[in-house]
């Protein structure tokens, strides 16, 4: 972060003690409004040292005689840029300016996004939150402020709205919200960055300035640069109009939420660490009260929500509706979700293994393989007239279906990713034999699917399949053939 304010935003002349004084009245009315704190709590203020939280510390400093606040300021290093030591210095000395006890730590998000697959920004956020929320746990605070904006709402909206959220997602950011024992509470949220950074000025109070919010590659910096201008060329209050569509969608998703829960109550038993959902029921709901069902299955048992998106839910209803007793379902946070003869059992805390789980596929019988995408089905036929050779021949075979000779086969067969050593001889290379890894790199498959491409074997071990690719020449079809099998695959609706 770069310093700003004798330079860029000092004292500027002209400006009344009572219009400095608005600002912190405003914010005010927004505590007063959502019932952020009450009188004598105590207070922990995130703090980075930019000029929302800046502001934010400096107007609820006006406001804690009146209040009768007991406000501390933390302040979390991720370590993320060269100068991320000197926003620390700066919000200690704020800190000790205004008489505030001064909190730090230091992070590495780049280590749990690694480790859950998030992107950088969700991982600092959850850890900044564990600190905050830590923090104030320990120190017997009510609550924890943050400085986000009416612009932080309105860039919000617009984000969650281009990657297809739901009602809660465009919702936005709540004004307050229960974190564990802890109120998370933004006073500043009717507040434009425009107000936030004038009101500074007026007093001469410097903040910093974070480079990284010049980046281009980051999509709100994007949304703030290019988007939300180019916005307010069709409504110029555009910002004020995204806050409202998310204070309209929350209350809207609050009520449908108290509705929906009373329908699904039923479905759902159990606590943190295991969840039991009936299938009985949930078959019966319709899909939005399904996925609900399964939203509200997560929290109890995981906690949060964090990560959870439109294709898991999609994935966990398939598994639900179509899926077989024993196949499985990661979710993010280390949740599995596992189909049972009769209920679902969600479960946390489970160890997310590198690559796809092992099906076994019964002759005749069906497998909905949710991490490969794909869904089998065997079957036997009576047809021996010579037309199944034409089938195999005309080039379906290996894409969407093969036909085996039965006779080798037994009574099922193993649906699984590939693994290290695996050969096979591909149909029409007269028998020569390819490992695995060398087909899937010459057929153009990416490496970050690869460990996910379906391979179909015998029960003994023989692949007789790379599902989609490529049949193998294993249990040809012969004049002496008395037992045909013919396995189809279709991909799982997205």
């Amino acid at each position: 972060m770069n310093a700003r304010g004798s330079r860029e935003g000092g004292r500027r002349p002209g400006r009344s003690a009572g219009e400095r004084a608005a600002f912190p009245a405003r914010v005010a009315d927004t505590i007063r409004r959502y019932q952020m704190l009450d009188g004598g709590d105590t207070v922990v203020i995130a703090a980075s040292g930019g000029a929302d939280s800046t502001a934010l510390v400096h107007a609820v400093a006006d406001l804690r005689l009146d209040l009768r606040l007991s406000v501390h300021l933390a302040h979390l290093n991720h370590a993320l840029r060269p100068d991320a030591g000197e926003d620390a210095a700066f919000v200690s000395r704020m800190s000790a300016a205004l008489g505030f006890p001064y909190h730090e730590s230091t992070i590495n998000p780049r280590a749990l996004a690694v480790e859950e697959g998030l992107s950088l920004e969700d991982a600092g956020r959850r850890l900044r939150y564990e600190f905050l929320t830590t923090l104030a746990e320990e120190i017997g605070a009510q609550a924890v402020a943050t400085g986000h904006t009416l612009d932080d709402q309105a860039e919000t909206v617009l984000m969650r709205l281009l990657r297809g959220s739901g009602l809660e997602g465009l919702g936005g950011i709540p004004p307050a919200r229960a974190e564990g024992g802890v109120r998370i509470v933004r006073p500043l949220i009717e507040a434009t960055r425009a107000e936030i950074e004038a009101y500074l000025k007026s007093r001469g109070v410097e903040w910093r300035e974070d480079s990284t919010n010049r980046d281009p590659a980051i999509l709100r910096n994007r949304i703030r640069r290019s988007l939300l201008p180019a916005l307010e060329g069709y409504n110029p209050n555009v910002r004020q109009a995204l806050a409202r569509l998310a204070v309209l969608v929350r209350d809207d998703a609050e009520a449908l939420g108290r509705l929906a829960d009373a329908q699904i109550a039923g479905t759902l038993s159990g606590g943190p660490g295991v969840v039991r959902i009936q299938l009985a029921s949930f078959v019966h709901l319709h899909v939005a009260l399904q996925r609900r069902a399964l939203r509200a299955a997560v929290q109890r048992v995981h906690g949060n929500l964090h990560s959870l998106r439109f294709v898991h839910l999609e994935q966990a209803r398939q598994l639900a509706l179509e899926g077989h007793a024993g196949s499985w379902l990661s979710l993010p946070g280390g949740v599995r979700l596992m189909r049972l003869d009769s209920d679902l059992e969600m479960i946390a805390g489970v160890r997310v293994v590198q690559g796809p789980g092992e099906y076994r596929l019964s002759v005749p019988g069906r497998i909905v393989a949710i991490e490969f995408g794909v869904q089998l089905a065997a079957e036997e036929l009576d047809d021996q007239d010579g037309r199944m050779d034409d089938h195999v021949r005309s080039g379906a075979a290996g894409r969407t279906e093969i036909l085996l000779d039965g006779s080798g086969l037994g009574e099922s067969m193993i649906l699984r990713g590939p693994r290290r050593g695996d050969r096979f001889a591909p149909a029409g290379m007269g028998g020569k034999t390819k490992t695995v890894a060398d087909f899937l790199s010459d057929a153009k498959v990416a490496k970050h699917r690869r460990a996910f491409t379906p391979v179909l074997t015998t029960d003994g071990g023989e692949i007789v399949w790379i599902v989609g690719l490529r049949a193998a020449e294993a249990a040809p079809i012969t004049p002496a053939t008395t037992r045909v099998v013919r396995v189809r695959a279709w991909p799982l609706r997205a």
